[in-house]
C-alpha cells in the first residue's frame, strides 16, 4: 500500500458519510465525539484505534473493513 492507512480510512469515512447522507456534526453525534475529531479522521490527521473504527463502522451501518478498501485512480 502506497499510501497512508490514515489518509484512506479518512477518505473512506468521508465518502461512506456523504452516501449515508449525513453531515460531519451528525456523525459525530452517533459517535459522541466533538465534530472536530470527524473532521480530523476525514483529513487523515488522526490515527483511529479499532474501537474508533468500530464505532464510525455502528454509526454508518457498514462493516469494519470498508475503511480499509483501497480505491482506483478514478475513485472506485
Amino acid at each position: 500500500m502506497s499510501e497512508d492507512v490514515r489518509i484512506m480510512v479518512g477518505e473512506n469515512v468521508r465518502r461512506l458519510r456523504l452516501a449515508a447522507g449525513i453531515s460531519q456534526a451528525k456523525l459525530a453525534e452517533r459517535m459522541g465525539v466533538d465534530r472536530a475529531y470527524i473532521s480530523g479522521l476525514e483529513k487523515g490527521e488522526r490515527n483511529p484505534t479499532v474501537v474508533t473504527v468500530w464505532h464510525l463502522s455502528k454509526a454508518l451501518g457498514v462493516k469494519m473493513r470498508t475503511f480499509f478498501e483501497e480505491k482506483d485512480k478514478k475513485g472506485r
